[in-house]
């Protein structure tokens, strides 16, 4: 009869009293914890989850192995294409001023008018050529003829000078907080005073965006604008 007066718990108290953070009143029956369901149960799902973990991890491991795969192939496209616009903008450009050239026995004082001149025409030509590329988009137009002057390293003279030059974009003015200065790009001359010929190029830095994974896969300057062997 005692049995038949005891009032049947709900599914919430049954759970609530077996983790004892419920204590149900004495007319409430609560079942004891079915230990053997309860492990076979657990041994089930532990398989289950084993065989989802089988399934899954490989495939998991696959699509981090096709990710690297994938990632790893766009830098390459992206360097190369970046490699490909460096070497087109640092494309050579050739001059000369045979016109100018002095006699082999001309007096020093006249050699190094004629030096100075070739070295006016060179300049010319390379804003020129600054400016044509900013028609076209290239650059940003430029606003004032390049300075040069001599490489660092490079023999002070001879007949081979070897001169880094700039050509403005922008101006900036001094103001309590900026030092007055320049925008602009860099240019790299080689002038032969033997011959009265150059060559420039447009100097492009090395990006840092990691494209250029290493220095010797960095786009170098076309053999007409570099230094000469030693």
């Amino acid at each position: 009869m005692q049995q038949a007066d005891q009032q049947k718990a709900s599914v919430f108290e049954i759970v609530g009293a077996w983790l004892h953070i419920w204590t149900p009143p004495r007319d409430v029956r609560i079942p004891p914890v079915p230990w053997r369901k309860l492990a076979i149960g657990t041994v089930i799902g532990a398989v289950i989850v084993g065989i989802a973990l089988a399934i899954m991890v490989p495939r998991i491991d696959d699509s981090k192995t096709q990710y690297a795969a994938d990632y790893a192939a766009f830098k390459e496209r992206v360097r190369q294409e970046n490699v490909a616009r460096i070497n087109q903008s640092q494309r050579a450009q050739t001059g000369e001023a045979l016109a100018l050239r002095p006699a082999a026995d001309a007096p020093a004082a006249e050699v190094q008018a004629a030096n100075a001149q070739l070295m006016d025409k060179m300049q010319a030509d390379m804003y020129a050529d600054a400016q044509a590329r900013a028609k076209t988009g290239e650059i940003k137009p430029v606003t004032v003829p390049p300075t040069c002057e001599r490489a660092q390293g490079t023999p002070t003279s001879g007949p081979i000078g070897v001169f880094n030059c700039f050509i403005q974009t922008t101006p900036i003015e001094q103001s309590s907080k900026n030092m007055a200065g320049a925008l602009g790009y860099p240019f790299r001359a080689v002038v032969h005073f033997d011959t009265f010929t150059y060559a420039w190029c447009k100097a492009e830095l090395v990006p840092g965006e990691k494209l250029v994974v290493s220095p010797e896969s960095a786009p170098l300057l076309p053999p007409a604008c570099r230094p000469p062997s030693k």
